[in-house]
């Protein structure tokens, strides 16, 4: 009870500081502070709300004070800090979880400068020991010494708090040492990350902004990708720390920024697809969620839900988009070994992390090395050169994240060596990969598709971490936030060109994410680019306002569409539909004989036009239409349904019953055929035969009511055809 007491005292604070109400935020820490034996804290305290005392004071003295905003705004930022410190210390005394059980563990700041020193260290005497052949277990013993000091570093960078100037100085110079290993760096940069998502360091953003132009690109992605998480979430603080905004500023103008922020963009949002499919697997796919039963009418067959009415959905001239796109290649290769974000390893691999190897903390953020003590032993020295190649091939395949190859290696140790051969051959030829000695030199690859694979896979390995592993319940799930930088005010400015939300809103729409969408969408159309706002955007705006529902707005854009490319069948039948779906057939009518013009023999418009002149009651008209389609295809049940239906409006009987009794002989027959086919004999006057179909109407409806409810939806119908609403009674207790 009262860590969760804390953690509400800290959250309202937040609040407070994020409506710049800084001085009830500062009352409030006071009382928690009170409860602290902490000097340290309390000095910072004072200092706040004395410096903002006199902000105040001067302020009702008139007195001028040019700086008077910024400094403000730099004391909201220390009093958030201190918000978050306060938080910890007090948490530290009663929580159980893992960070505040490292936080008393690791008492006070991490010593980065020692730790380097003997990371270095590990390196060089790996490396030399490797140089030597028969010393294969001195290198295994170095290598989980170097194992445990790197583990060891990252829960201490993990679990304390705000850097100062001197830890800001070592871990610069431990990044730029080139005798430390870049596994060892990529580590570094994972445990900053973390950190910054349990508590927020301005010093540390500014270390991230600082590696993210490393000269190694797996430094630097890792470094990239994190700082997209940490500014998204932390977007309304970082204002309030200028040192951090100059940085951020810096960095934006650096070569290629836009595009690299572009791509790792698009990367998070690909990442909504894993959940969307997993989702969809577990559900099996409800069908006809999204049917309107107001507007279906099952009595021509035509289901003129929005599954029918828009079946041809997209326009495939969109797809122009992606072939003018500069990284299409790369695009289409990546989705060979990934399913565009929703990564096809993602199920297969979450069975495959209980290993011992994932208790620790710091391995899910290790980078994949076959000479780490783990998997070392998974190559025998007997090993013949071809296997041992295929096996550091499928380790060095972009195919697989780091912490997949690590589940991978475990998974293998536990297959008998004599099945290891087949199955890595299997996997090598899924691949495609051509397995060769991965000793001798490869040709290297343009360092912008290096940054995408490697941002690709950190983002896989950060996903995995925070959905699957232990330590999950230590954070809020970054992935389970909108990750759209478009919503931030810093990062998210560079991607306000109309290119990259070209992209972005082309990418949304593709995922069917139209309310999304459909918001970048406006905000390009207010840009007023003529190059972006052609006849494909108005299209795609109006198909995102039809899939939300918004037919109106949808129309006005299809009409833009139409005026700068006109008669394009697409746009033409997409706008009958809208009003379709508003019930408004009279103006659908125009553009669904307009639609036939262009495409007189497509069966489906000849359908949904057939219906608009049903409504209308124009049924010589809407009959053409339906024996046409019945000609194209004489197997139609669509066709034979409204014919039917039609036949028994206007009262030809006998040529309805025909309809109906190929309907009822058919496979494809359903409630709805038989009940109407009952209704046709009522008329007739066979009660017989009528009852009889009733009666199998009624087998295909989950109870009476539901009977009931079919049967005297047609009452109108069928009492303006002579029925009595007393023999519609009696037909329902007898089949009853």
């Amino acid at each position: 009870m009262e860590e969760k007491r804390i953690n509400e005292i800290h959250r309202k604070a937040n609040m407070l500081l994020r409506e710049k109400r800084l001085k009830p935020a500062l009352e409030q820490m006071g009382e928690e502070i009170d409860a602290l034996n902490s000097w340290e804290l309390r000095t910072r305290y004072s200092e706040v709300t004395t410096a903002y005392n006199y902000m105040l004071e001067y302020m009702c003295k008139g007195m001028p004070d040019p700086n008077r905003t910024l400094m403000h705004s730099e004391l909201i930022g220390k009093a958030y800090l201190l918000n978050d410190e306060i938080a910890l210390s007090r948490l530290g005394e009663h929580s159980l979880s893992v960070y505040c059980q490292m936080r008393r563990k690791f008492h006070g700041e991490a010593n980065i400068a020692e730790f380097h020193n003997r990371l270095r260290e590990h390196s060089i005497n790996r490396a030399m020991l490797q140089l030597m052949p028969g010393n294969e277990d001195k290198v295994k013993e170095v290598a989980k010494r170097h194992e445990q000091d790197s583990n060891e570093l990252f829960m201490r960078l993990w679990s304390e708090g705000s850097w100062n100037s001197r830890q800001r100085n070592e871990a610069k110079e431990f990044l730029d040492d080139l005798e430390v290993d870049n596994s060892d760096k990529a580590m570094f940069i994972g445990a900053i990350i973390v950190s910054l998502l349990k508590i927020f360091d301005p010093a540390k953003a500014i270390f991230l902004c600082d590696a993210c132009t490393h000269d190694e690109v797996p430094i630097s992605q890792r470094a990239f990708v994190g700082l997209f998480i940490v500014a998204y979430i932390n977007n309304h603080r970082i204002e309030h720390y200028p040192e951090l905004t100059r940085k951020i500023e810096q960095l934006c103008e650096t070569p290629d920024f836009e595009n690299r922020l572009l791509i790792v963009q698009l990367q998070f949002l690909r990442t909504r697809e894993t959940q969307k499919i997993d989702r969809k697997m577990r559900e099996e796919i409800i069908p006809a969620m999204l049917k309107n039963p107001n507007i279906r009418n099952a009595k021509l067959g035509l289901d003129l839900d929005k599954e029918e009415l828009e079946q041809d959905d997209k326009n495939p001239e969109w797809q122009a988009w992606l072939d003018d796109d500069a990284i299409k290649n790369k695009l289409d290769e990546m989705a060979q070994w990934q399913t565009e974000g929703a990564d096809v390893y993602m199920s297969t691999f979450s069975q495959l992390k209980h290993f011992p190897f994932f208790n620790e903390m710091a391995n899910w953020f290790r980078p994949f090395d076959m000479h780490n003590s783990a998997v070392s032993g998974l190559i025998p020295s007997s090993a013949d050169t071809n296997k041992v190649n295929l096996l550091k091939t499928l380790f060095a395949s972009r195919f697989f994240c780091n912490s997949d190859k690590y589940s991978f290696s475990f998974t293998l140790q536990q297959v008998p060596e004599e099945q290891r051969g087949m199955l890595m051959q299997q996997l090598g030829g899924q691949h495609g990969e051509e397995i060769a000695d991965p000793d001798t030199e490869q040709p290297s690859i343009p360092r912008k598709v290096e940054e995408e694979l490697q941002g690709n896979q950190y983002i896989q390995d950060l996903y995995r971490f925070f959905k699957l592993s232990s330590f999950k319940k230590e954070f809020t799930d970054p992935f389970t936030l909108s990750l759209n930088m478009l919503e931030s005010n810093h990062l998210g400015s560079i991607l306000r060109s109309t290119q990259s939300m070209l992209r972005i809103f082309r990418y949304l729409l593709q995922k069917e994410y139209f309310a999304e969408a459909s918001e970048i969408g406006a905000a390009i159309e207010k840009m007023n680019d003529a190059s972006a706002c052609d006849a494909q955007f108005y299209q795609e705006m109006g198909y995102c306002k039809q899939k939300t529902g918004e037919y109106d707005a949808a129309v006005e854009y299809y009409h833009k569409a139409d005026i700068i490319k006109p008669d394009t069948l697409w746009t033409i039948r997409h706008t009958a539909q809208c009003h379709r779906m508003r019930r408004d057939p009279k103006s659908a009518l125009p553009y669904y004989l307009q639609a036939e013009e262009l495409a007189p023999d497509n069966r489906s418009i000849l359908l949904q036009t057939g219906e608009c002149l049903v409504a209308l009651k124009r049924y010589d008209e809407a009959f053409t239409r339906f024996f046409k389609v019945e000609y194209l295809e004489p197997e139609s049940i669509r066709s034979w349904r409204a014919i039917a239906w039609c036949s028994f409006m206007v009262g030809k009987y006998d040529q309805a019953r025909d309809y109906y009794s190929r309907l009822c002989s058919s496979s494809a027959r359903n409630m709805q055929d038989w009940l109407n086919a009952a209704h046709v004999e009522l008329v007739l006057g066979n009660n017989g035969a009528a009852i009889e179909y009733y009666r199998n109407a009624a087998t295909l409806c989950k109870d009476g009511e539901e009977f009931s409810a079919n049967l005297f939806g047609d009452k109108k119908v069928l009492l303006a055809r002579g029925i009595s609403m007393n023999d519609l009674v009696l037909i329902r207790d007898i089949v009853g």
